[in-house]
């Protein structure tokens, strides 16, 4: 099976928070370690009236990052994706707050470079 290559220099300037969270599960797909999971958090998708209220009766909150990356010893990461000029909401900023007080890793990502640069610093990727 012939493998893809995946630059951050292909990728550099993504045109929208999904883009840039696609390819960031896509480097994530192709890079990681052995028994490193990642999993997108659909928080921001357009929903009925009724269909949202059913989630946050299940438990969706608002301000949760983008995506979770399951790490080795017990550790989880966060990732929230912005574009150059986005700002996290107040409730975004609760939920960073609350993973950095409980030790969890957040990082807020701009770029594939900035995904990149953090999942190599978690060691999360090869």
């Amino acid at each position: 099976m012939k493998q893809r290559k995946l630059s951050a220099a292909k990728y550099r300037s993504a045109a929208s928070e999904h883009d840039l969270q696609a390819q960031a599960l896509e480097y994530i797909k192709l890079k990681a370690r052995p028994g490193i999971f990642a999993f997108a958090i659909p928080n921001a998708a357009k929903r009925s009236l009724r269909t949202a209220a059913r989630l946050k009766r299940e438990g969706m909150v608002s301000g949760v990052a983008d995506v979770c990356v399951l790490l080795d010893n017990g550790r989880t990461g966060w990732l929230e994706f912005k574009t150059a000029k986005g700002r996290q909401s107040v409730a975004q900023q609760n939920f960073e707050a609350a993973c950095l007080n409980l030790a969890h890793q957040y990082e807020l990502c701009r770029d594939l470079d900035d995904v990149i640069a953090v999942l190599w610093r978690w060691g999360a990727v090869r």
